[in-house]
């Protein structure tokens, strides 16, 4: 048998579907109005909503610390020959 020809199947099986289609009154009685509920960007797209990357604003810069040294006391000692 060859086996550098067998194909390795990876991912979802054949036929799965990630998403189920729910009725949004019974998704509201779940979660409640004000949920935050996860939707597709390309199912967003195809119903109209165009999508806006958000703007990064920096609150306040963070001082860094430099590191400073520690000293090492010493004293030098010479002895004469």
């Amino acid at each position: 048998m060859n086996q550098e020809n067998i194909k390795r199947s990876k991912g979802r099986p054949v036929g799965s579907h990630s998403f189920v289609r729910i009725r949004a009154r019974d998704l509201i009685s779940m979660v409640g109005e004000g949920a935050i509920v996860p939707v597709s960007k390309v199912w967003l797209r195809e119903n109209g909503v165009e999508l806006v990357a958000p703007q990064m604003t920096i609150v306040s810069d963070i001082p860094v610390a430099e590191p400073q040294e520690q000293k090492i006391q010493f004293s030098l000692t010479t002895f004469e020959d």
